[in-house]
């Protein structure tokens, strides 16, 4: 059975655009360390990928926001301010803290978006939700921890639980706005303030006076790569598709980020397969199952 019957557009052809923006995410990992081993400051990250986002797809907006309601300009600066905060709090974690732990409580939005969905949209999740929530968990652990670790609320480990909240906050309004939101007025929106909120915190941090020609050198053909896929291409994507599938079903979807994400490390060489790679990636995919089909008998 195809994704279109009949010309109308089924619920896996939606969730099949989330899978390609959980991939498109994926690659930003190793863009996104490049950038970082130049000693670039986080907000002049933001504000380099975020500005140049927003310039590339101007173009595309600008009739559109000619004709930009209030209530439209409210939503973008806002979904603008929500996805600023959980990167500066995940860029700055990340830093005072190992890249396991940062990304073992980063996925814990998966178990914050139903709460969030339930506050925004007062829809409480099913049962079948929190269960595949609680594998995938188990799936990450199994992937990023190393046996006996245990996650310490330290700094880093805070700053970056932060950040897991403006995720899951971003998750939800996502699929609010989707439903009377242009995806392409609404990324461009979330672009420029993002971007903006880049440039101030850089500009008060200190890293936009301190930053060099050698880290611009290293970092800038990274900042492109992460500025047009993951953030124009993937950020186009979800927000066309998101409002039309469960926020917590999607939630469950990109906890596949780090499964694509492990297996791009390994084609390029930074590690290689394991009992954990394979294991944490079957139960990953076993509450995405879950989270699909747990809910269908109901609706029959």
């Amino acid at each position: 059975m195809g994704l279109e019957i009949s010309g109308k557009k089924t619920g896996a052809y939606y969730e099949s655009l989330l899978l390609i923006t959980t991939l498109t995410w994926s690659m930003s990992f190793i863009w996104s360390k490049t950038v970082t081993n130049t000693g670039m400051d986080s907000g002049v990250y933001l504000f380099l990928r975020y500005t140049l986002a927003f310039l590339l797809l101007l173009p595309f907006s600008a009739k559109k926001f000619r004709r930009m309601t209030a209530r439209q300009f409210k939503t973008g600066v806002m979904m603008g301010c929500i996805v600023f905060g959980g990167m500066i709090f995940q860029t700055c974690g990340i830093a005072l803290t190992t890249p396991s732990n940062s990304s073992f409580i980063t996925t814990a939005y998966v178990v914050i978006a139903p709460f969030t969905t339930w506050l925004l949209m007062k829809k409480k999740p099913q049962k079948h939700i929190y269960a595949a929530v609680g594998l995938c968990l188990v799936g990450i652990y199994i992937l990023n921890m190393k046996p006996g670790e245990i996650i310490s609320l330290n700094l880093g480990n805070a700053l970056t639980l932060l950040g897991a909240v403006g995720w899951a906050f971003q998750l939800t309004y996502t699929s609010v706005a989707g439903e009377y939101m242009d995806p392409i007025l609404l990324s461009a929106l979330n672009f420029g303030v993002t971007g903006l909120g880049g440039l101030l915190y850089s500009a008060v941090s200190g890293g936009l006076a301190s930053i060099t020609a050698q880290q611009l050198s290293g970092a800038w053909q990274a900042i492109v790569l992460a500025a047009v896929f993951p953030t124009i291409v993937a950020n186009v994507i979800q927000v066309y598709a998101q409002h039309n599938v469960d926020a917590n079903k999607a939630a469950v979807i990109y906890t596949l980020e780090a499964v694509f994400a492990t297996f791009i490390s390994v084609l390029m060489g930074f590690e290689s397969w394991s009992l954990s790679v394979i294991a944490g990636g079957g139960i990953i995919f076993c509450a995405v199952l879950v989270a699909q089909l747990g809910g269908r008998r109901k609706n029959v």
